[in-house]
């Protein structure tokens, strides 16, 4: 594993709703990383003496550690600088949060992949797993009723950690998302996706290559 580095290393895919959720933490925060795209097709082997078992976001801070999971890099990028408030208290408590990113991660991300992937579920009845998801798109679309936000009256990580998949989920069929007439969450997901945050975090990066110049960046 490299252990001489100017910034920490980020291993991210640009549609990976893991990686973007994570990218949108950095930009936040402030914080400068060495970013390397990667095709998930064709897995450097650098990227995988850091991290097996081969899944984005990857991110290894300059003292060695490697983080795996993007929940862990929002969690270290808000440690060391949160200013836009992520982690500010809001109506929601904490096993709350919890519970909706255990659901967000053990029911909606299984249904939405096979909703989504129509050719790696052969036989699978697509909505039906479509429709298993509405429960959760309506309990975001009710805590919306009341604020700009899920949580707060300013977007914090639990918009930014859910956001990236609810995009997911309604670019399978936008049309059949919209006359679902869940008017507060629509507007939040375009809230987001009109920003200048999403653009920037959604900026195309060549393919790393291990002999390239290194490309440092804060998602600005």
């Amino acid at each position: 594993m490299e252990t001489n580095f100017k910034y920490p290393i980020l291993y991210t895919f640009r549609r990976c709703p893991y990686a973007i959720r994570a990218r949108f933490a950095i930009r936040s925060s402030k914080i400068a990383v060495e970013v390397r795209e990667i095709k998930l097709q064709e897995k450097p082997s650098e990227f995988l003496k850091s991290s097996p078992k081969g899944t984005v976001p990857v991110l290894i801070t300059k003292s060695g550690e490697v983080l795996e999971e993007s929940l862990d890099i929002i969690k270290w990028a808000l440690s060391i600088n949160d200013p836009n408030k992520w982690l500010a208290k809001g109506k929601l408590e904490n096993h709350e949060i919890t519970k909706l990113l255990d659901d967000l991660e053990n029911k909606f991300k299984p249904n939405l992949d096979k909703y989504k992937y129509r050719n790696r579920f052969f036989g699978v009845d697509q909505c039906l797993f479509r429709d298993k998801n509405l429960n959760f798109i309506e309990k975001l679309n009710s805590y919306l009723e009341k604020n700009k936000s899920l949580n707060c009256e300013h977007l914090t990580f639990l918009d930014y950690s859910i956001f990236p998949f609810i995009r997911q989920f309604r670019n399978v069929d936008q049309a059949w998302f919209d006359k679902l007439n869940f008017n507060y969450l629509n507007k939040w997901v375009n809230q987001i996706i009109d920003s200048k945050d999403f653009s920037s975090i959604m900026k195309k990066f060549k393919k790393w290559e291990p002999n390239d110049v290194p490309i440092y960046t804060y998602f600005d």
